[in-house]
């Protein structure tokens, strides 16, 4: 620790005896010793995340922020080490749950994996944390504000946004990949859930280390997020919160994004396609705009570039509303634009391929809990560099844009006919 600052190192090499883990399994075996009437009892913890946690909204990363800085506090306090820090796993580099949790206390016997399982590099690998860390917008980053959310009343903490791309892929398909508790708004029954969030947790300070500010609305800063009765804004410094990560050259706070409306006000036009279908399994379901304009200039020599649209530059967004989930939650939707040779075997090296999106948290936990967490999500895609990328090859593109979801086993999963619902796509120009 040094100047009170507390550094979360990565978990990976770390052995059993490791005084960090050695410190995290006593206070870990300690909260599950403590009686239900204590708020710091195991159960207890995961419950609050399954009573209050915000998914699929901008609220997403500084609650979980909040939640992981006091559950790291209760480790300090029962595992007798003043100067525990919760360590974060890195699945871009250890693709396996480390070892160390796979035997004693740190195991949870509901996974649907084993030691030697390996996530797929399509939902963490380097090139989907980098197009993640280029994002130059909060909401593209972080997830949409709630859908019409006009002012801080708590109602809004859990109302429905659109999950970007760190929430739709790394985080929920390492919990859907995991399964098990962590497939469920219980999650934090399995140990690991807290070194993945403090891993999500990461790569947000870590964006912000690179000059990336967070929303200056109000409807965000203002926020007091519930049980905490803590203000969003008053989350946003790690440094200010005692902590850093080992990972980061520096940890100072980006100047917040100038003052503007949060991002879908900021529609010129807007195109949807209330078209609700049921797809299947390996089965496309293909939803098509006629644009009456091209969508955004040509960029220089065709070439594709990522982040070719900045704040103010022009942007496509596809948003694929009001998706009801499959009985078996392990299923990858692929996520396709204007591909007319579409299969289930299409790869996602395919240069029509979008992003993907899973199901983690669709289904109430047999528990039960406040409040309904059965329900519809919705998931945002920036598709504006694939727009101009695919000029390249359909040169009418500009006239016609077709948004495909192609549903798909998880990898290495045995999964029956499955069928989800979408109430359509909507295609936005901003």
């Amino acid at each position: 620790m040094s100047n009170g600052i507390r550094t979360r190192q990565n978990v990976a090499g770390m052995t059993s005896s490791h005084p960090t883990l050695a410190a995290y399994r006593a206070a870990v075996q300690e909260m599950k010793n403590l009686p239900q009437s204590d708020p710091r009892n195991w159960v207890r913890q995961a419950q609050i995340h399954q009573n209050n946690c915000p998914h699929g909204n901008w609220f997403f990363l500084p609650w979980h922020r909040k939640y992981v800085l006091d559950f790291e506090r209760i480790c300090r306090e029962l595992s007798g080490d003043p100067n525990f820090a919760l360590p974060y796993w890195n699945w871009t580099r250890t693709r396996s749950i480390p070892a160390p949790f796979w035997q004693g206390t740190l195991l949870d016997t509901t996974r649907a994996i084993g030691p030697n399982a390996e996530i797929s590099g399509q939902f963490v690998g380097r090139s989907v944390i980098d197009r993640i860390l280029r994002r130059s917008n909060f909401e593209l980053f972080a997830s949409f504000r709630p859908v019409g959310q006009n002012s801080t009343d708590p109602s809004w903490q859990r109302a429905p946004g659109a999950e970007a791309l760190l929430e739709a892929t790394p985080h929920d398909q390492v919990h859907v990949w995991v399964n098990g508790n962590m497939v469920t708004f219980m999650s934090p029954l399995d140990p690991i859930f807290w070194l993945h969030h403090s891993n999500i947790d990461r790569l947000w300070a870590e964006w912000n280390s690179r000059g990336r500010g967070n929303t200056s609305s109000a409807l965000w800063r203002d926020f007091t997020l519930r049980p905490f009765n803590t203000l969003v804004r008053d989350l946003q410094s790690i440094t200010q919160l005692g902590y850093t990560y080992s990972s980061l050259a520096q940890t100072r706070l980006a100047e917040e994004a100038s003052e503007m409306p949060p991002l879908l006000e900021r529609a010129r036009e807007s195109f949807d396609l209330v078209e609700p279908q049921v797809a299947s399994l390996g089965q496309e379901a293909s939803f098509t705009v006629e644009t009456p304009e091209s969508p955004l200039p040509l960029a220089a020599e065709a070439r594709f570039v990522e982040d070719v649209a900045e704040d103010g530059g022009p942007k496509v967004l596809a948003l694929v509303r009001g998706v009801e989930p499959p009985e078996d939650e392990q299923v990858t939707v692929n996520v396709f634009l204007n591909c007319p040779y579409l299969t289930a075997e299409t790869p996602v090296s395919d240069p029509h391929f979008v992003g993907d999106f899973t199901f983690f948290g669709v289904h109430e936990h047999e528990d039960g809990a406040e409040g309904d967490h059965d329900m519809k999500k919705s998931f945002a895609f920036d598709i504006t560099g694939k727009v101009d990328q695919l000029r390249a090859l359909e040169p009418d593109l500009e006239s016609r844009l077709t948004v495909q979801l192609m549903p798909v086993p998880l990898e290495g999963r045995d999964v029956g006919p499955q069928e989800f619902g979408i109430e359509g796509v909507e295609i936005v120009y901003i």
